[in-house]
């Protein structure tokens, strides 16, 4: 009977492991800490050190125990001698050729006993500490190198063997007629009359906005969907514009689409309008003379931002202007995800049909914060205006530093007619997280639903835990993400993190077509976001970024009809479909997200 039982208990321990509470990668690198720390030699003290290494390295802890009976007295004195070798081998040492060494190693495990691990502990290291200086460095040098070569081939074991569990569990399913379970139906629950009578503007903003202050009033919100209906009206709006437009962009391309801009561009410098344009220098890194020319000719300001210069320090290299703004007569202002490129025209226009998001803005207070954005950067450009020098003026330089330019801001109370609208921006240092503390705040609060649209899906711990505390207050959360993403490597590193937001709950729906590139959320009818801003770390930590919140329910229903159309339209991916990948796949997932720092 006893034996029973603990079959029965080690059958219980080995299903929560290896069938669905944890991800493969997360047993994997419990199991590959597990193995790392077996390699030192510290009795006694391995398995509180595998329990540490496991936690910092965010794994399965309770598998991270098991490599530990591999590291036993038996096993300890060959382990050892092996490591030497390897750190004599890299490390040569005077001793290398005598014996002394491996009669210090043999004493030293002799003096190990279980009885009497304390004081046995003391005498060990006290051995060891008989050998010589470059001796113990050539060992320490092996027992890293053997630990890190256990670790870094156990790990792709592991997920195999995790792999092959699975689908070993799901042919046995199968066989008894037990499938894939369907996800329940996606269901939005319609606001009560209590809930539609508090979404009044000033409610809205009081209950989801992190800082209400900020918010201005604008006479139009028009959400722009794709390039079939942002390019037209940026075009109209510069072709009607009298004294000035700025125009920013991360991408600017000279296909048919960037044509466009240019002739319209070239038109307004001749009736005397003053043009500034700004684009990144990665970004549009294909963006040839010929086509700057032009512009230059008919009196553009052109700038650059973060052009790849050596002198340039690395830090700056790797921070981008990542930012879309149209801005015509103070007055009338564009912002979203769309840049200038055949990427976003439709396919019947020879373009390539990219799924993305603009706003259309309209009002002196908000293209005012805009503009405050565009100077922001246009300081920190490297001008191509003819006969400025490359070089910045020194006011330039101080202006750069100092804040954005602030208009007048409204109070919630003082919006009555048109549209609340909030521009939030990050820039260097304190202000890096500025977005992302408004879409927590957003997502703590919400009641109904949230639905998020982006193309790059790499939240943080804290994004993470909000919406999985969302699903537990019966919140409705959707992600809308692109299958096809440039680079590739961000939408795998993107797919580590189902196997920790699909059980709890948050459904994920995949793009099948061209990419998503649409950077949109929007949360019970009342507060919405179009920007630029996509839940990764580049967006927090490396690229300047903005979003206009918009705190209408007239706006916010219709991007929740445009972002449902969009979900039907997707592939919702179930928690068995991707705990069943190939294990290839699971590896090259979890390497991927090692790097998500920089994608």
């Amino acid at each position: 009977m006893p034996i029973r039982r603990v079959r029965v208990q080690v059958r219980r321990i080995l299903r929560k492991i290896f069938h669905h509470d944890d991800p493969a990668p997360r047993i994997a690198r419990g199991v590959a800490a597990g193995f790392f720390v077996a390699a030192f030699p510290l009795p006694g003290l391995q398995i509180p050190l595998s329990l540490l290494v496991a936690a910092l390295a965010r794994g399965n802890k309770a598998v991270a125990v098991l490599p530990q009976f591999l590291a036993n007295s038996v096993t300890m004195l060959p382990m050892l001698y092996l490591e030497l070798w390897i750190g004599l081998f890299i490390w040569p040492s005077t001793e290398a050729g005598s014996t002394k060494p491996l009669m210090v190693l043999r004493e030293a495990t002799e003096r190990w006993s279980w009885s009497s691990p304390f004081s046995s502990t003391s005498e060990f290291f006290q051995a060891l500490g008989s050998l010589g200086f470059d001796v113990l460095g050539a060992l320490l040098i092996g027992i890293v190198l053997l630990g890190a070569c256990l670790a870094a081939l156990s790990y792709p074991a592991t997920i195999f063997a995790v792999w092959l569990w699975r689908k070993r569990r799901l042919d046995q399913g199968r066989a008894k007629g037990i499938g894939f379970r369907l996800p329940p139906p996606f269901v939005i629950r319609e606001s009560s009359e209590r809930e539609a009578a508090l979404l009044t503007q000033d409610a809205v903003i009081a209950r989801y906005a992190l800082h209400p202050d900020n918010f201005h009033e604008a006479s139009l919100a028009k959400l722009l969907v794709d390039g079939r209906q942002a390019y037209p009206a940026m075009l109209e709006a510069i072709g009607a514009a009298k004294t000035k437009v700025d125009l920013e962009t991360y991408i600017l391309q000279a296909d048919r689409t960037g044509l466009r801009f240019q002739e319209a561009l070239v038109k307004a410098a001749a009736r005397g309008v003053k043009i500034r344009l700004l684009y990144d220098a990665v970004g549009s890194l294909s963006l040839s003379q010929d086509y700057v020319d032009p512009l230059l000719a008919m009196g553009v300001e052109i700038g650059v931002y973060h052009p790849l210069l050596f002198p340039r320090p690395s830090w700056a290299l790797n921070r981008r202007d990542h930012r879309k703004i149209l801005l015509a007569d103070e007055r009338v202002s564009f912002t979203g995800g769309i840049n200038i490129s055949d990427h976003y025209s439709p396919k019947e226009d020879e373009g390539h049909g990219w799924r993305d998001t603009h706003v259309h803005l309209e009002g002196r207070s908000v293209a005012s914060e805009l503009q405050a954005l565009f100077d922001y950067a246009w300081h920190k450009a490297q001008y191509l205006k003819p006969g400025q020098p490359k070089r910045r003026p020194v006011m330039d330089i101080v202006r750069s530093f100092l804040p954005p330019r602030r208009s007048e801001r409204l109070k919630p109370a003082g919006v009555v007619k048109g549209v609340a609208v909030e521009v939030i921006s990050n820039r260097e240092f304190r202000m890096r997280r500025r977005i992302r503390a408004a879409y927590l705040h957003a997502i703590r609060r919400a009641q109904r639903y949230i639905l998020i649209e982006t193309g790059f899906f790499l939240p943080d711990r804290g994004i993470r835990r909000a919406l999985r505390n969302a699903v537990k207050r019966g919140v409705v959360v959707a992600v809308g993400v692109s299958r096809v993403t440039d680079p590739k490597i961000s939408a795998w590193a993107g797919r580590a993190l189902y196997s920790e937001l699909l059980p709890a709950g948050v459904r994920i729906f995949e793009w099948p077509d061209e990419m998503l590139h649409a950077k949109t959320a929007v949360i019970d009818d009342a507060w919405s976001v179009v920007g630029s801003y996509n839940i990764n770390s580049r967006s927090l930590f490396h690229d300047l970024e903005m979003v206009a919140v918009i705190a209408n329910v007239e706006f916010a229903q219709v991007l929740r009809k445009q972002t449902l159309d969009d979900l039907a339209r997707s592939k919702e991916i179930t928690l068995q479909e991707h705990e069943t990948r190939s294990w290839k796949r699971m590896l090259l997932e979890s390497l991927a997200y090692s790097l998500r720092y920089w994608l």
